[in-house]
């Protein structure tokens, strides 16, 4: 039974040439090898949202900037999901979430899409929303306005894993502790694979604290805001926002 459609929202003139894919391979290699050594935390990331997701009645679920659906690959299998809804901008991530949800049972809706202009699109509330390693590239203002879209568009949670500086920290000294910290540490990335890592993060990352990160949430309009994991380097943490 064929259970995924895949929704293009860009024109055809941004379908990925062969440099821009070339690009993402290359770029995607770098960062799977740090989800294979499990860096990143995901392991423990993914144990932690299938816990909050193992006694809900069946729910839809949004992966907000999904990538190649690896972690909900893995757990949702084992809940009572019955529609998995991806959005994602790059069109090769969007391929390989298609090939990594293939024959699971339930629906599964993909979008090829900027994540924020989906959200503040949504027509349709889903139960449950998850975004990972992607929010932290908006400035404060536009975090708390996509959380807003986001909460319009839940109906019962949303789980986030993002970059956190310490409460007396600045962007500064969190991107200093995070070459610290990982440069020694990802043995497993070539110089040229560490020189990308480190380029995007300085150019990309903009963290905030984690009290700045929960009153997003209840800014904007969720109940309640908790932290529910920290990285063991310290450097990630995961947020839950309800509803009620």
């Amino acid at each position: 039974m064929v259970n995924i459609h895949i929704h293009q929202f860009q024109p055809a003139a941004a379908t990925v040439d062969a440099g821009a894919l070339e690009q993402f391979q290359k770029q995607w290699s770098t960062y799977q090898k740090l989800v294979d050594f499990d860096v990143l935390s995901h392991r423990a990331v993914g144990d932690r949202l299938g816990l909050a997701l193992a006694d809900e009645s069946p729910f839809g679920f949004l992966d907000i900037a999904c990538g190649d659906a690896s972690l909900p690959r893995r757990i949702l299998p084992s809940t009572a999901a019955l529609h998995y809804h991806g959005i994602d901008l790059s069109e090769p991530a969007i391929e390989l979430a298609a090939a990594n949800l293939r024959d699971l049972p339930f629906r599964v809706d993909l979008d090829h899409r900027d994540f924020v202009e989906a959200m503040s699109l949504r027509p349709q509330p889903a139960d449950v929303g998850w975004c990972s390693l992607s929010i932290h590239h908006l400035d404060t203002a536009n975090k708390r306005q996509l959380l807003s879209a986001i909460r319009e568009a839940t109906q019962r949670f949303l789980m986030i894993y993002e970059p956190a500086r310490s409460e007396d920290e600045d962007r500064e000294g969190y991107l200093d502790r995070f070459t610290a910290t990982n440069k020694p540490a990802w043995t497993m990335l070539t110089p040229d694979e560490w020189a990308q890592i480190e380029h995007h993060v300085r150019t990309s990352d903009l963290p905030e604290t984690a009290s700045v990160w929960l009153d997003l949430g209840r800014e904007a309009g969720f109940a309640r805001a908790t932290e529910v994991f920290v990285d063991p380097t310290n450097l990630y943490r995961l947020f839950r926002y309800d509803i009620a």
